[in-house]
């Protein structure tokens, strides 16, 4: 039996679109351990249902998450998550990734430069803060 509603954050409109944010949050749900391999996962009604969004938009997010290799349905079957460790690994640097991103963008908001970014990095990772 799947979780009828799963942890999920209403997506919020005028941002990011919100399908992506869908994705994001299963992705996060993986990585956290609410969803594991396997997992069947609710229908794109329930979803959308659930969410308070369009049911096109749930099945956009599914759509992609099929094309990544996240989830698979088969025909006339319940969406189940495909999730093993070379997938674990993908999330975590593409996770990384975001967050490296928006360290950057706040870095330059502060007025920092490359340099002074890279030295608080290595001082972090050296465990000098």
């Amino acid at each position: 039996m799947y979780p009828l509603v799963l942890d999920f954050v209403k997506p919020t409109p005028g941002g990011e679109p919100v399908y992506l944010q869908i994705i994001k949050q299963f992705k996060l749900l993986i990585l956290q351990g609410q969803l594991k391999n396997g997992d069947e996962i609710p229908s794109r009604r329930m979803l959308a249902a659930q969410l308070a969004v369009n049911p096109n938009t749930a099945q956009k997010a599914f759509a992609e998450l099929e094309k990544e290799g996240l989830i698979n349905t088969p025909p006339n079957a319940k969406s189940v998550v495909y999730a093993d460790e070379s997938m674990f690994a993908r999330l975590h640097v593409e996770l990384l990734e975001g967050q490296i991103s928006a360290i950057v963008a706040a870095a330059k908001g502060a007025g920092l430069n490359r340099r002074q970014l890279v030295s608080m990095i290595c001082m972090d990772w050296d465990g000098e803060t």
